[in-house]
């Protein structure tokens, strides 16, 4: 008798165990999901990207979150990269396993090549209005992306136009051939805008109006001469502008079609800057090699101000980019830049440190070794009249 109870007794636990670790068993897996957004300029830059992408269809980046877009136009792609490095490997013959931003540039490389074939796909050899779309989501930082990095990849989602125009520029019908129609042109402007009409597709030419006057600046081709510089021609000549001329410059010409609109008349005009590239009034601090200039994962700064470090890389040099005690950041960009964001925290009662200087990060781990301070600075050169 007592050793049938032994026995029922010890069938009972067993079962139970064994319940208990089916139930286990059936406990799903959360797989990590770890959200990026990541400057889309350094995945242009890369040869790698412009080759696989190819000279046939142009992508051209939306400027601002575009809520409303056709549907019939509108081209849809996702694509994703693994971890695992296909050159690298460990002495045991393990592949390397690379960081989540490395995994997110292929990811978003192929998601380009992707909605590049889907172009194709379509008969058209234009996109506009390229943005980060992921699960349905417009990113609603511009210059940027959105990637959710796993254990075993890592994804990106896009959207575009279809051969849609410019931007948000409607097409003139003024011809482009048309060399009188471009407003306050000058004989050095007449000669620019002939040039640009000798060179081919895809090309872009933008102007800055200054009173009854305007500069032209233009670029062509998919490949910059400087692998630093956008992809995009349209993009790369309104750099041109903007570093040329502090003010507001306008798209004129896209391929063979006038985009022009008149700026609003209650738009302030600037004073036009002195010819030449803006140059700083201060001294380059030293590269710190803290972090890639490009890698916002790495800023010291809260998720909040992480999106303000996507704005500053969108600045044209010189600019400046500095970190605030309580996790909150300033930039600014121009000649004074580093005086600027630096003053801008004084007044803001703020202890700040410079993050960044034109292409390069100069936070120091150590505190004591950081500029935090105008007086910090040092000048290109001292006051002329100073004996």
């Amino acid at each position: 008798m007592v050793s049938k109870s032994f026995g029922a007794s010890q069938s009972s636990v067993s079962f139970l165990v064994l319940s208990a670790c089916l139930s286990a068993l059936a406990v799903p897996a959360f797989a990590r999901d770890t959200r990026l957004v990541l400057p889309i300029y350094p995945v242009m830059q890369q040869p790698a990207t412009r080759e696989a992408i190819g000279n046939d269809v142009q992508l051209r980046f939306a400027t601002t979150p575009q809520p409303q877009v056709s549907q019939a136009q509108t081209l849809k792609a996702e694509s994703y990269a693994r971890p695992y490095s296909s050159t690298q490997r460990y002495g045991d013959g393990r592949p390397v396993i690379r960081s989540d931003e490395e995994t997110c540039r292929e990811a978003m490389r192929n998601t380009l090549v992707a909605l590049a074939q889907a172009a194709r796909a379509r008969g058209v050899h234009t996109v506009t209005q390229v943005e980060s779309f992921y699960e349905g989501a417009v990113l609603s930082t511009p210059n940027a992306y959105e990637c959710h990095a796993g254990t075993g990849s890592a994804e990106v989602h896009l959207r575009g136009v279809a051969g849609g125009d410019a931007g948000a520029a409607a097409i003139s019908s003024v011809g482009v051939d048309d060399i009188d129609a471009v407003p306050g042109l000058n004989p050095e402007g007449r000669a620019a805008y002939q040039k640009f009409l000798q060179m081919k597709a895809p090309r872009a030419l933008v102007i800055r109006r200054v009173g009854d006057s305007s500069w032209v600046h233009w670029a062509d081709g998919l490949v910059p001469r400087d692998i630093n510089r956008p992809s995009d021609p349209t993009q790369r000549a309104m750099e041109y502008c903007t570093e040329r001329h502090q003010g507001e410059c306008s798209l004129y010409a896209v391929d063979y079609a006038v985009v022009y609109q008149k700026p609003q008349a209650a738009a302030v005009e600037r004073k036009a800057a002195a010819a030449g590239p803006v140059t700083s009034l201060y001294k380059l601090p030293t590269d710190s090699h803290f972090a890639d200039v490009n890698d916002p994962s790495l800023v010291p700064v809260s998720e909040k101000s992480r999106s303000r470090y996507l704005g500053f890389l969108a600045l044209p040099l010189p600019r400046a980019f500095a970190i605030s005690a309580d996790g909150s950041a300033a930039f600014a960009s121009g000649s004074a830049a580093m005086a600027d964001v630096l003053n801008t925290c004084e007044r803001e009662g703020k202890t700040c440190w410079l993050y960044a200087v034109d292409d390069r990060v100069v936070w120091q781990s150590d505190p004591h070794q950081r500029i935090g301070r105008v007086n910090q600075l040092s000048r290109v050169q001292q006051d002329a009249r100073t004996p």
